[in-house]
């Protein structure tokens, strides 16, 4: 037993001696839940200590916990390297009344689950909130407990969702951009140069996106009259201003595909930003609705749905060419309306496969790497026929390890992508007589798996 470098000096915690060989460099205490991380010498220290306490030197953060940028939705982790030690059960549930977290309903429109630097964190709209608990918690405690609030002004949507950089989160308010710390969850505008803030309004379903412009780190966000690059380093911003992006538009979270950003949006348009040249192409096209984009290979991908007859079918983008081309015919929808709800969420991949679903969730259609040659590969999985409990649900889906889990009121459905393709189900009541109903799609972290839920969240060992 090892003194927590936070908890009471009396207090022996639960954290690895220094001789003992273990090999992580991150550990959480089973006595506090505190973050610790060991310097190369291997003393203990306090999470996001800059230098260590007792010898001094300078800590490094360890890479696998990072906030995944790849993410089309911007809300998962994908460490590098081994899983920490997350000290949690099997599984894990959080309630609501440990974590003051209401009773959530069910839209599109809501941030999703995002975790980052051993924290989870939540959208509570009631307050409205961006509530922060500690992923690892007390033995002895069921539930995590909250390590700092963002409060807003204004109800939550997709527009306001974080992305990380530098031990902050960054996202967008009307009038600005805001940064909290990680550290403490203090708060505070950026000041951004050579724009004016006032011109920023976020777009209700339009993320912030992060990628990497000529060796600089950069937030994009399309803003109910244009589009805002900002530099996080040097707090540069360039403002483009365009009619494509208001919203009656409805632009959604764009993709990354190479130097491009790709936005689309519910009425049928298409925005293409070459991001180091800052040159663009706008297409409009009549009488067909696109989904928000994923990006795969040399392309981009959504779903394209006729407005007039409720056809489906599966697009590609090439910004190479400045090519949109149908790739898939799918089945047809009668509920116009309800269906262009889902619109919000790109197509589920794998960042080799894209996955498409047909039949109210029983068949899954699977469209392999080689799409962007020029044959199309697909298989057709149905799932078990009369069993309710199966369904594949691509805006409550995740996939890791050649596996599909995919989260919806009866459980969560989890799918082999093997030779032998093996289908399975599994409850997420966590003890309580009924299941919760998951209203955003499943994140990674480490090896655990987080399902936000209207009445709870869920964790899950993968």
């Amino acid at each position: 037993m090892t003194i927590c470098p936070t908890a009471s000096q009396k207090t022996a915690c639960d954290l690895p001696a220094a001789n003992d060989g273990h090999p992580s460099i991150v550990a959480y205490c089973q006595q506090c839940a505190t973050v610790a991380f060991r310097c190369p010498e291997g003393h203990w220290n306090r999470a996001f200590a800059r230098f260590c306490t007792q010898c001094g030197q300078k800590l490094k953060k360890p890479a696998a916990w990072e906030m995944a940028h790849a993410n089309p939705q911007r809300t998962a982790t994908l460490p590098e390297g081994e899983p920490s030690d997350a000290r949690l059960s099997d599984k894990s549930g959080f309630f609501s009344g440990a974590v003051e977290m209401p009773t959530i309903e069910t839209t599109e429109g809501l941030p999703g689950l995002l975790a980052v630097d051993g924290l989870i964190v939540v959208p509570n709209p009631e307050t409205p909130s961006l509530d922060a608990y500690t992923i690892a918690k007390h033995p002895e405690q069921p539930h995590l407990s909250r390590q700092w609030r963002i409060p807003f002004d204004a109800p939550l949507t997709h527009g306001c969702t974080p992305i990380y950089h530098g031990l902050h989160l960054y996202y967008v308010v009307a009038g600005g951009v805001h940064q909290t710390s990680v550290l403490n969850g203090k708060s505070e505008p950026v000041e951004i140069n050579g724009m004016d803030a006032a011109q920023i309004e976020p777009l209700p379903e339009c993320a912030p996106l992060k990628c990497n412009v000529a060796g600089r780190q950069t937030m994009i966000a399309g803003l109910k009259q244009g589009l805002l690059l900002l530099d996080l380093d040097s707090r540069d911003g360039d403002y483009l201003r365009h009619d494509f992006f208001n919203a009656e538009n409805g632009p959604m979270s764009p993709a990354l595909c190479g130097v491009h950003a790709i936005f689309t949006s519910k009425r049928g348009h298409l925005f293409s930003l070459d991001i180091g040249n800052r040159r663009y192409q706008a297409k409009s096209f009549r009488a067909i609705s696109f989904s928000a984009p994923v990006s795969l290979g040399g392309s981009v991908y959504f779903e394209a749905l006729n407005a007039r007859s409720g056809q489906r079918s599966l697009a590609r983008y090439e910004p190479q060419t400045k090519r949109l081309s149908p790739i898939a015919t799918l089945d047809e929808v009668s509920n116009i309306a309800q269906h262009l709800k889902l619109f919000s969420h790109p197509p589920l991949t794998d960042g080799q496969r894209l996955f498409m679903s047909a039949r109210g969730g029983q068949t899954l259609y699977i469209y392999s790497s080689d799409i962007d040659g020029d044959a199309v590969f697909s298989a057709e999985r149905s799932l078990p026929q009369g069993n309710v409990q199966s369904r594949f649900v691509p805006h409550r889906s995740i996939a890791v390890d050649n596996r599909i889990y995919s989260a919806h009121s009866s459980g969560l459905t989890i799918q082999k992508l093997e030779p032998t393709y093996a289908v399975s189900h599994q409850s997420l009541a966590m003890g309580r007589p009924d299941n919760p109903v998951p209203i955003a799609a499943p994140i990674q972290y480490g090896d655990k798996l987080f399902i936000l839920c209207k009445d709870r969240g869920v964790c899950l060992n993968l």
